[in-house]
């Protein structure tokens, strides 16, 4: 009897899903592949590039400072970024984010210059500036309000699946690369052309944007009606607060989140194969939790869900941190992963339904300014951490700042979404 209730409702949930999937325009199709093929790229580098400049015989806090300074230049381009995309237009902006950061990457993974792997590190963060101020506002634009969480957790699955697949091969190529071409194991060349197939993708990431048809613009194209709308945003209340919660997220996000493959590595003793390995179940896991974010949300509102979630990873956290056994702290760090990014859809689309359509560009740009400069900061500690051989510190870091975002997040904005449904 369970069971077939069970299954039941399975049905229903995936015919629900599927209705909703079939209404997806061309651009949001489009959109979703473009996602896939520019996420590959992250899933590879997430596994390989911290290694593979630890192995070039650069130092932790060396490497700190180049993702630092890359999350960094994310945040402070993020306006200007959004003064870019109002002016070209979504497409044009997504193509120049592929083609930078497509430069920006055949250099960091072919120079062994340390002041030319801190400026395209910058340019790459730059790159990612325009991708992360237009993709939600662009995404937004290109759904109906009854199939808008559905196109968003979409969006998360596709990434995940992504990332997961480069995690993959992040962790199984180096060795592939190595018995192939007779390299040493573990060794910079190894991970240097795993990473050209990350740069491989991110090139291709151009193809599916060659079909979006740009729309009717929505955000200002005169510079001056821009800064009048910026003024007017930053006067908002619900703006200011929604500021300040990405500046602690981003804070607490920055501190760890770069430096979990290189704890796995330094601490846990794993290799490349098992860090790609672990990487790829929390991805695994977290396609369960995108496909369930949408369903969850209608029973518990935006707000609380990602409230809780965020609350619901920070044991998970300590576990991972205070594991003595690799597979404890795998345990940890799947279930904190899948909790914490749970937040992610929730997050993305709520900044964004509390202001009008003209704002939303100049918003997105705003928190992710906020949250990226706080990234680089936070980043840097970690690495500074790191470096001394305080290797636990950033992850106790960050469960602290997760906690205080997560309750600040829900006093702030769980009315307001009330109010919004009243209305």
């Amino acid at each position: 009897m369970l069971f077939n209730y069970l299954i039941k409702n399975l049905l229903v949930i995936t015919d629900g899903y599927a209705a909703k999937l079939r209404r997806f325009s061309l651009n949001a199709r489009m959109y979703l592949i473009f996602v896939f093929l520019i996420t590959l790229n992250t899933g590879i580098y997430g596994v390989v590039f911290n290694l593979y400049i630890l192995k070039l015989g650069f130092g932790k806090d060396f490497l700190g400072l180049m993702l630092s300074t890359s999350a960094a230049s994310s945040g402070l381009f993020a306006i200007p970024a959004a003064f870019v995309c109002d002016r070209l237009g979504r497409k044009k902006t997504l193509l120049l984010s592929s083609v930078l950061s497509t430069i920006s990457l055949f250099f960091l993974y072919n120079i062994t210059s340390q002041e030319l792997l801190v400026i395209f590190s910058i340019t790459s963060g730059i790159a990612s500036a325009f991708a992360l101020v237009t993709g939600a506002t662009f995404l937004l634009e290109n759904s109906t309000d009854d199939e808008r969480m559905y196109l968003f957790s979409m969006s998360s699955l596709i990434y995940t699946f992504s990332i997961l697949s480069g995690n993959l091969i992040g962790g199984f190529l180096p060795d592939l690369v190595s018995d192939l071409f007779l390299l040493e194991a573990g060794g910079a060349i190894a991970y240097r052309l795993t990473l050209y197939v990350s740069l491989a993708a991110t090139f291709a990431s151009l193809l599916p944007l060659i079909y979006v048809s740009e729309g009717i613009p929505v955000g200002n194209t005169n510079l001056v009606s821009q800064l009048h709308v910026y003024r007017s945003v930053i006067r908002s209340k619900a703006v200011r607060m929604m500021l300040f919660f990405y500046c602690l997220f981003g804070l607490g996000w920055g501190t760890s989140l770069p430096y979990f493959n290189v704890y796995f590595d330094v601490v846990l003793g794993a290799s490349a194969s098992q860090i790609g390995i672990i990487f790829s179940i929390s991805q695994l896991f977290m396609v369960l939790g995108y496909f369930i974010v949408p369903i969850l949300t209608e029973k518990m509102g935006k707000v609380k869900l990602a409230s809780t979630v965020q609350v619901l990873s920070i044991p998970f956290l300590l576990i991972f941190t205070f594991a003595d056994s690799l597979f404890i702290a795998t345990v940890g760090f799947v279930m904190r992963y899948l909790l914490m990014n749970m937040a992610n859809p929730l997050l993305n689309s709520f900044k964004l339904e509390i202001v009008g359509a003209e704002e939303r560009s100049i918003v997105n740009s705003i928190m992710w300014m906020a949250c990226y400069i706080f990234v680089g900061a936070g980043t840097y500690a970690g690495g500074l951490m790191m470096a001394a051989g305080r290797n636990s510190m950033p992850f106790l870091v960050t469960g602290f700042f997760y906690a205080v975002t997560a309750l600040y997040y829900y006093i702030c904005f769980n009315g307001l979404e009330k109010d919004a449904k009243l209305n």
